[in-house]
């Protein structure tokens, strides 16, 4: 099955393209056409469109800032259905909540996690589809949107405590720091926005407890007509534990509420393992991680791949996708 998406992120950026005049005619090939095309008629598209977009018009327009121009640029109820739901959230862990809870009906390209670290909690993005040009840009837009969301609660001089990123920095940082207006690390061990504890909790007046509740009830609704699927639970669930060490299949089947046996026997029923589903995800880190850097680095791979030792990463690398990287 198909990793799907809301239709409405690939909207936004045909009307952001024109805007800032990228000629999506001469950049698109037959595949990003086709998914530009079904955006203007359907409601669910391909999930790895608005990411491929992304990626290929900043590499042809040499816009490095292109994803977080475009999550400034958007309209914030425009992405899908969740997006109607940010601004009625009374603070800005009520509106974390949502996200986990109906990130699949706005699209399955990504899984969030939350870890605390003392005073202050990562807020973590991981891209489940494979990304043909990397993931770069719908990883810095999905941060920015992020953030503004962060603002609409806490008010527009609230700024994140730092924006980590695993990617490389791009040659020129004034639309980043303009934008986010506080550290921005690269070449980091995730891509997170890190906000203080104190801030998650914090009220400020925003919001309205009773649209919100309302609101849900829609979108419980619309869960039950668009589910998500078994298989990219699973995935969802190995990609955010995976470099932590707690991807484990008992791990994953607790996660679920689920007995062992069962989920091995319902992915089995689905043509599927858990060990093959690990693979799949495990290539797609190193696509997009092989993607979005020029020197990449084996110890560094082997950490976000969940092996604790780097020999075990190259038999993977050499084994399944013939790639030899030193470390």
């Amino acid at each position: 099955m198909q990793t799907m998406a809301d239709a409405g992120a690939v909207r936004q950026f045909v009307r952001f393209a024109q805007a800032v005049g990228l000629p999506l005619q001469s950049i698109l090939d037959p595949d990003l056409g086709a998914i530009v095309a079904a955006a203007a008629q359907s409601e669910r598209i391909p999930a790895h469109g608005i990411v491929d977009l992304l990626q290929v018009c900043s590499a042809v327009s040499g816009r490095s800032d292109l994803g977080i121009a475009f999550a400034a640029w958007g309209n914030m109820r425009g992405y899908g259905p969740l997006s109607l739901l940010w601004d009625h959230c009374p603070t800005f862990s009520e509106a974390i909540r949502v996200n986990q809870q109906y990130l699949h009906l706005e699209s399955g390209a990504l899984a969030t996690r939350s870890e605390e670290f003392g005073d202050e909690v990562y807020l973590s993005s991981i891209l489940l589809v494979e990304a043909r040009f990397g993931g770069a840009q719908f990883l810095e837009a999905t941060a920015a949107l992020s953030m503004i969301v962060g603002r609409l609660i806490l008010g527009q001089t609230w700024s994140p405590v730092k924006m980590e990123f695993q990617h490389p920095a791009p040659k020129s940082l004034r639309q980043h720091h303009d934008l986010f207006r506080c550290p921005i690390e690269f070449g980091a061990e995730r891509n997170a926005l890190v906000v203080s504890k104190a801030d998650l909790t914090r009220e400020t007046g925003a919001g309205n407890a009773h649209m919100l509740a309302y609101l849900e009830r829609h979108l419980a609704s619309s869960s039950a007509q668009w589910p998500e699927d078994l298989v990219h639970q699973v995935e969802r669930i190995v990609s955010t534990n995976l470099s932590s060490g707690d991807a484990a299949l008992e791990q994953v089947a607790a996660a679920l509420n689920m007995n062992l046996r069962t989920l091995q026997r319902r992915l089995s029923a689905q043509g599927q393992s858990y060990n093959r589903l690990v693979e799949r995800v495990r290539k797609r880190i190193v696509q997009d991680y092989t993607n979005s850097n020029a020197h990449p680095n084996l110890s560094e791979l082997a950490f976000r791949l969940g092996y604790s030792e780097t020999s075990a990463a190259s038999r993977f690398l050499s084994a399944k996708m013939g790639i030899r990287l030193r470390g």
